[in-house]
């Protein structure tokens, strides 16, 4: 037991290196970028690393970011842990948005109710759009990164069309809805900021998706289709059911990250575009948290850290918004790469330890 404990406290702490290796590496190119498109570079890289502690208002956007990255990361984490890669967490935030916004615009959006009922509304829809193109993929041997992609450009296009044609107030030109009641809008924890019910909605989901995962037959068997589905064929497990339910369960937190932006208060409403593409960063973050349910929140938080500074760099220095894509390409690159640094060999000489053992713990590993 022991050594399973510490093999795994060695991988846990190699993947933190690794992660925090492509941060630093990120972070350096992100300078070099500064120096180069700045005529300040110093107060761009200040703005950038420190913006988001520099106010509550500042912190509220980093930490509301933070829930939904976070929302987003599980969402991708369960379907890529069961070998899949649908991409349709953006349509099933949509179409969550959309049903959440009918619960909080109906007479029962003024009742204690609006709340649990919108996010249970946001999740059914989400979890209907993510059977869908799971069951084409089982049915019909569709490639559900095709399905899920045109699912998403029609959950968005249908959303923005009823937003427009129908739901925003008649003769106003706006393109959202009205504001929702106060009773059908997540409660603020820091009065006055973003800092509200969507963190505690993520951590919750974090624990329940961690304990789906690794602590019921369900979450052994879609771990088992994930790493062998032959295998899993031969031990009698189901694996076109696991899934398509792993996607259903996927498409629901992705409803669910619907509900949290348009019952949220950086929205109250149902706008056009609302999700700025922030779902779809959801897949940065479970590349990098290694599809691990408990490691989502953490890098959430470093990442969203990052993408508030650059935006607010964005806006206050001359550096513009769009460097945080180099970033994230960056790491992305270097974590899905499974780099490792130069000179590590040479480093492992000088601690004493041959080639040769070197690489028999490499494939111990």
């Amino acid at each position: 037991m022991s050594t399973l404990a510490n093999q795994r406290g060695a991988a846990f702490l190699r993947e933190v290196g690794r992660a925090l290796t492509a941060l630093v590496i990120a972070l350096i190119v992100a300078l070099i970028v500064i120096f180069v498109t700045s005529a300040d570079p110093g107060k761009a890289f200040s703005t950038l690393a420190s913006a988001p502690l520099s106010s509550n208002r500042t912190m509220g956007l980093w930490i509301d970011d933070v829930a939904k990255l976070t929302l987003t990361g599980l969402a991708f984490s369960l379907v890529f842990q069961a070998r899949q890669f649908s991409m349709g967490v953006q349509g099933q935030v949509y179409v969550g948005g959309l049903f959440a916004a009918f619960v909080a615009m109906s007479p029962l959006g003024a009742t204690p109710f609006a709340i649990p009922l919108g996010m249970l509304a946001g999740m059914l829809a989400g979890a209907v759009y993510g059977f869908v193109p799971g069951y084409a993929k089982a049915r019909f041997g569709a490639s559900e990164i095709v399905s899920s992609l045109m699912l998403n450009y029609i959950a968005i296009l249908v959303v923005n069309y009823l937003i427009r044609a129908h739901l925003a107030p008649a003769g106003s030109g706006q393109l959202m809805t009205a504001k929702f009641p106060d009773a059908a809008i997540f409660p603020a924890i820091i009065p006055g900021t973003r800092f509200d019910l969507g963190i505690a909605i993520a951590l919750v989901a974090t624990v329940i998706v961690w304990f789906l995962l690794y602590r019921t037959n369900w979450g052994l068997k879609l771990r088992l289709v994930g790493h062998n589905p032959k295998f899993a064929e031969y031990a009698g497990i189901r694996a076109s059911f696991v899934m398509v339910s792993a996607m259903t369960v996927a498409g629901s937190l992705g409803g669910l990250l619907g509900s949290v932006f348009v019952q949220g208060r950086a929205f109250g409403n149902l706008a056009q575009n609302f999700d700025g593409n922030l779902a779809f960063e959801g897949i940065l973050i479970a590349i990098v948290a290694r599809s691990r349910p408990l490691a989502v929140p953490f890098v959430a938080l470093a990442y969203g850290y990052l993408r508030q500074g650059a935006q607010l760099m964005g806006i206050r220095t001359d550096v513009p918004t769009e460097m945080i894509a180099v970033v994230q390409a960056i790491i992305i690159l270097l974590v899905a790469s499974s780099f490792s640094l130069p000179g590590k060999a040479l480093f492992k000489r000088l601690l004493g330890q041959s080639p040769a053992s070197a690489a028999s713990a490499e494939a111990a590993k």
